[in-house]
């Protein structure tokens, strides 16, 4: 169609990985042995020794690297995911649940295209979960005969962990169509001020990524820089608007506990290591504490491998009153 042609080419954007080596967690702490990245990498494109390198020829995009690492060292270029959530929530309820595709399939029509599904993590589909107002579909029916056809099985199963985490519904509500003729698409009826109001907007926003959110600074980045992984930042929005069922589940599956024993001699080297600022000093008097945000931490356990005192350890599950606020890491 027409509209889907001009759409795509306002929004077509760079593809490509690119990798901030002060987000690595083996870069960040040379005793670190986290291969995430490497293990998911299925045609060896990726090495870390004296910098994390994507081999652009091996490389096939399949986006698993950016979905397992910790700290968000790989990013996905041209990708706006709040922005993708928001145009596909804005599809009308009288069309149905609206179809998300990938952008190597381009026989197949869908509401907006991404890149290879690989990019969903968990925290990703938990997000889509709570945020989507309709089920979701995502489009797998040309993954059969994509190099990338290994994604199914890594969506299925993460679906499935989150659905056995969380219990809210995600098989329900994120539904892979793998056979075009169970796709239910219908498409979005525009007049004509409708749909040049739509070009044009579609043109702006493509131009605020162009030129509005350019930042030579990044590839340089310190590494004492703290940054929250935008995966945490999304489990911290669907944090917030969660039924009470579900927000207990997330803080006991997806959110982690900050444990200092009476061992730790106040150094404080682990804020310095931490590369989310989840941890910082409080001072009460004379006397000093470390102090934690669970909403900030990521469970690198850069903090616990770095410790020389073995004074700090991460728990899995946070059970206080708010993940939000710091809280002493030492208990009474």
């Amino acid at each position: 169609m027409i509209k889907e042609k001009i759409i795509a080419r306002a929004l077509n954007a760079e593809a490509g990985i690119s990798a901030d080596r002060s987000r690595c967690l083996r870069m960040r702490f040379n005793r670190n042995s986290c291969t995430r990245c490497i293990e998911q990498c299925r045609f060896n494109a990726i090495s870390i020794s004296e910098d994390v390198a994507i081999a652009a020829n091996k490389c096939s995009e399949c986006m698993l690297c950016v979905s397992s690492c910790h700290s968000d060292c790989f990013e996905i270029k041209g990708l706006d995911f709040y922005s993708l959530i928001d145009k596909l929530k804005k599809i009308p309820f009288s069309v149905g649940m609206p179809v998300l595709g990938c952008r190597a399939n381009v026989k197949t029509p869908s509401h907006e295209k991404t890149f290879c599904f690989g990019l969903l993590s968990e925290e990703h589909l938990v997000a889509i979960s709570v945020l989507m107002n309709n089920p979701l579909q995502l489009d797998l029916s040309g993954c059969a005969d994509c190099r990338n056809s290994f994604i199914v099985a890594a969506l299925e199963k993460r679906i499935n962990t989150v659905e056995a985490k969380i219990s809210m519904g995600a098989v329900d509500k994120v539904r892979l169509i793998k056979n075009k003729k169970d796709l239910d698409f219908q498409d979005v009826s525009y007049d004509r001020r409708g749909f040049f109001k739509v070009i044009k907007n579609l043109t702006f926003i493509r131009a605020a990524g162009l030129f509005g959110k350019e930042d030579h600074s990044k590839a340089m980045q310190a590494y004492s820089a703290k940054t929250l992984p935008f995966k945490r930042e999304l489990l911290n929005r669907a944090l917030e608007i969660a039924s009470e069922q579900t927000r207990k589940a997330l803080l006991k599956n997806y959110y982690y506990t900050v444990a200092a024993t009476d061992t730790c001699n106040n150094c404080f080297a682990c804020i310095g290591m931490c590369p989310t600022g989840a941890l910082k000093i409080e001072s009460s008097g004379d006397d000093r504490d470390l102090f934690f945000s669970a909403a900030l931490c990521n469970g690198c356990r850069l903090c616990e491998n770095f410790c020389m005192h073995r004074a700090v350890a991460i728990k899995n599950g946070f059970s206080g009153d708010n993940p939000f606020e710091f809280i002493s890491a030492k208990k009474e």
